[in-house]
């Protein structure tokens, strides 16, 4: 099979088929014999072009199809997407004979439909999340652990999300270098805080209505505490977000 330039002209064994766009100075008559194809055919496939053409307007070529034994104008009108009228028209047929061998001008065939794309995975239940990271509140603070008798501010984190099916990075540092940045803030998201003042430090999870939970190492305990209280979001740094492709990514 040879691709030309013209268009997007196929040649296949020299049936023709696809599409052709207007060049400056082009006329139908030349377009139908530089193609091969015959005038009355290109006329009925592109009814529009009969006012007259434009430059880069782009017009349906026909193809030749061979009919082989057994084969009807039914099925082969199903098989290039149009009706057999309009075979009939296209090939000055008054009835439905056909003759194996016979070379019938038929439309060009459709484009294959554009494949569907995968379900995304839905976002993180909230109603899940929280009950399965309420679960542990009280649990106390233990630097290095995670659980499911204490826990650090990651551990506790990487506890939760693991509950959920998905495997995180085990750093609060790794948490935040390796996720999605996320400016509007969504249950489940990972919120980072800098209490050292040295980078990031600390991890919690968003549950929505200004609240967040996290393994508090101040107060030594799993606990939920209001997002906007002046001294978190004082040494708040940004969010982070669990992407369906990251929650593939990070197993």
């Amino acid at each position: 099979m040879k691709t030309f330039a013209l268009g997007v002209l196929l040649v296949l064994g020299g049936a023709l088929a696809g599409s052709y766009r207007v060049q400056p100075g082009d006329t139908l008559w030349r377009i139908a014999v530089s193609h091969d194809v015959d005038l009355t055919v290109l006329l009925l496939l592109n009814p529009e072009a009969a006012g007259g053409l434009q430059a880069g307007a782009v017009l349906r070529l026909p193809e030749r199809h061979r009919v082989a034994k057994g084969e009807t104008l039914w099925r082969i009108a199903r098989r290039y997407g149009t009706d057999v009228a309009t075979l009939k028209r296209l090939n000055g047929l008054a009835g439905d004979a056909l003759a194996v061998g016979q070379e019938l001008w038929v439309p060009p065939a459709p484009a294959a439909p554009p494949a569907a794309p995968e379900p995304a995975q839905p976002p993180v239940d909230p109603g899940r999340l929280e009950r399965i990271a309420s679960a542990y509140l009280g649990a106390p603070y233990r630097w290095g652990a995670t659980g499911p008798d204490a826990f650090d501010c990651s551990g506790y984190v990487g506890r939760v999300y693991g509950e959920l099916g998905v495997a995180l990075p085990r750093s609060t540092r790794d948490l935040w270098a390796r996720l999605e940045p996320a400016s509007d803030l969504r249950p489940g998201d990972l919120v980072f805080f800098s209490f050292g003042g040295r980078g990031v430090d600390h991890v919690g999870i968003y549950l929505g209505n200004d609240r967040f939970i996290h393994a508090n190492s101040v107060k030594n305990r799993v606990m939920i505490e209001r997002f906007s209280a002046p001294w978190y979001r004082k040494v708040y740094l940004g969010a982070r977000r669990v992407t369906p492709a990251k929650r593939t990514s990070l197993r």
